[in-house]
């Protein structure tokens, strides 16, 4: 993103315009910002300092577990000016690159806006690469799950490739979740999205709130999803509808950076609801094995054991 681009972006977070991608953007900058304990230059006048402070709608609130909390005031007006002594953000240093990867590792999340303008917000252990011309060829590798908004340019669709599935759009927002050796699903938040599946050359167009979901050597079911639902995870939270244990320990797994083992196979298989919000993992397993009836053991402060209850 150019100088100008980002002081244009950070003035329209002033006045409560920007976009979910956008918003994200911008609050990512101010926590880079707090993590390396940067000044805050003002090169603004006062003047122009107190027109930007009366545009800003500002609100407190209790910082929230791996989603970027709400900054001070001061932090959103430094955030136009930062740009301007060169302060690297969101990784732009990759750029010099001929391909760019970025990687969210288990228990983080990223934000990353695209060269075109578009925006992805990264789930925990995934991973996007893209060529340094994207701009004019807007093709991206997908490993995990990404929530996308893409800005609309019918001359140039938006691929995004997973190893089962190439997904093309010319603007919308939508979500792929396309782990390894795990069910691939795409769920649209807005507009309309082409899903070619490889491995039997079909093609299906989803539009608002449907989903595609798909595993190999199976057929695909096209359903209606809540788009409230399958994009929680970009406000951090958790929700399990009707969801196999087994799927849902995957889930914490990549939330919270740790691994879970049963001592039974038919475990895996029962199911169950709910939603979690900026939730403790303890909390989290707490719940489940209340209502499954269950016992969790930390082996390790990493390492837990998922056990049904002995009967006295």
């Amino acid at each position: 993103m150019q100088k100008d681009e980002f002081i244009q972006l950070a003035k329209k977070y002033a006045q409560n315009k920007c976009s979910w991608g956008e918003q994200r953007v911008v609050e990512e900058f101010f926590k880079k910002l707090q993590d390396s304990n940067q000044d805050i230059p003002y090169v603004f006048t006062e003047e122009k300092r107190n027109v930007l402070l009366k545009k800003i709608n500002f609100k407190i609130s209790k910082p929230k577990k791996r989603l970027l909390p709400l900054y001070s005031t001061a932090l959103k007006i430094a955030a136009t000016v930062l740009i301007l002594l060169g302060i690297p953000f969101l990784g732009n240093s990759l750029l010099q690159n001929e391909n760019i990867s970025v990687v969210a590792a288990k228990g983080e999340k990223k934000t990353i806006h695209l060269p075109d303008g578009s925006f992805v917000f990264l789930n925990s252990n995934s991973s996007i690469s893209y060529a340094k011309n994207f701009k004019n060829n807007r093709e991206l590798q997908l490993t995990g799950e990404a929530y996308f908004e893409v800005v609309k340019k019918p001359e140039k669709p938006f691929l995004v490739e997973t190893d089962k599935i190439t997904t093309r759009v010319l603007g919308t927002s939508f979500n792929i979740e396309a782990y390894k050796n795990s069910r691939i699903k795409v769920s649209v938040n807005s507009g309309k999205v082409e899903v070619n599946i490889k491995e039997i050359s079909e093609k299906i167009f989803l539009t608002k709130n449907q989903q595609l979901s798909f595993i190999t050597g199976t057929q695909a079911v096209l359903s209606k999803d809540n788009s409230e639902d399958f994009n929680a995870w970009t406000r951090n939270t958790i929700v399990l509808n009707n969801t196999s244990l087994g799927d849902a320990a995957k889930i914490l797994e990549n939330w919270y950076d740790i691994e879970i083992n049963f001592n039974s196979k038919k475990l895996k298989e029962m199911t169950i609801s709910g939603k979690f919000k900026d939730e403790k993992l303890s909390n989290v397993l707490k719940s489940i094995a209340i209502v499954k009836q269950l016992e969790i053991d930390f082996l390790t402060k990493n390492q837990i054991l998922i056990r049904e209850t002995q009967k006295k």
